[in-house]
């Protein structure tokens, strides 16, 4: 069965609603039900997609071989693993608000901006799949533990994630470099190297150029916009939370008061 993707599509738009739609529906269903119940839940998404990553992966090894496309540093790759991380240990709280900050609005904006997937001459392969539930699911898990308060995180948690993610970021760049040498293949991760199709990244890329500094190819002006880009989604993606706790605040309180 072939299919091709279309932005702006009918499917499109169903694939930007349905990550909000079923978290929605599971924290309605499960409102009542005891945290452990709940939790299970969440757990089970966190292994639906760790198992689509681990084919994913196990598909692209035995078609085109060791490269680095198999080692899972994009960061919708370890969001799949950071999320299922949060499902079994909720009390991780910096582990959970780097899958909350950064690896959630990453999985939304790979929902929004699919361009990667009208390359496909068929969707419905296994990487194909693996594109659109992967990312639809990372939205969906990230949202459903902050609905269920699974993910609880403050500004220190906050401020470790981003001690945590800098140095991460950093490392990309020299690996994407690495990795190019090693493999003769470019890879992206954190999409240090190149914007990808992302329409707004496309147009920062732009506005620099690359330069070659100890064999490491960067483009400065773009790994600035990108790094400034990172920190205010993060602490959007915070604020986003907080709000979340003090409106479950309020209404236990009138609950309380009533």
């Amino acid at each position: 069965m072939q299919a091709q993707f279309e932005m702006w599509s009918t499917f499109h738009y169903f694939m930007m609603i349905f990550p909000f739609v079923l978290p929605v529906t599971l924290y309605i269903v499960t409102r009542d039900k005891t945290f452990a119940v709940k939790r299970r839940v969440a757990i089970a998404m966190g292994i639906i997609l760790v198992g689509i990553l681990a084919i994913r992966q196990i598909y692209v090894f035995s078609t085109d071989g060791l490269g680095p496309e198999v080692f899972p540093f994009h960061i919708s790759h370890f969001a799949n693993i950071l999320l299922l991380i949060v499902a079994i240990n909720p009390k991780l709280r910096v582990t959970s608000a780097i899958a909350w900050c950064l690896a959630v609005p990453a999985g939304l904006a790979a929902v929004v901006f699919a361009d990667p997937l009208e390359t496909y001459s068929n969707v419905l392969s296994i990487r194909g799949l693996s594109y659109i539930l992967g990312h639809m699911l990372i939205v969906a898990t990230g949202l459903f533990l902050l609905l269920t308060e699974m993910i609880r995180i403050d500004q220190r948690d906050l401020l470790k994630a981003y001690a945590i993610t800098v140095p991460l970021y950093i490392s990309s760049i020299i690996i994407n470099n690495w990795f190019a040498d090693i493999f003769n293949e470019q890879s992206n991760y954190l999409f240090t190297y190149a914007p990808g199709s992302a329409g707004p990244l496309v147009y920062l890329y732009s506005l620099g150029s690359t330069v070659t500094v100890s064999g490491v190819t960067v483009n400065p002006v773009y790994i600035l916009s990108l790094t400034i880009i990172g920190v205010v989604v993060m602490f959007l993606m915070y604020l986003l939370a907080k709000l979340w706790y003090a409106s479950q605040g309020s209404i236990l309180q009138s609950k309380e008061a009533d």
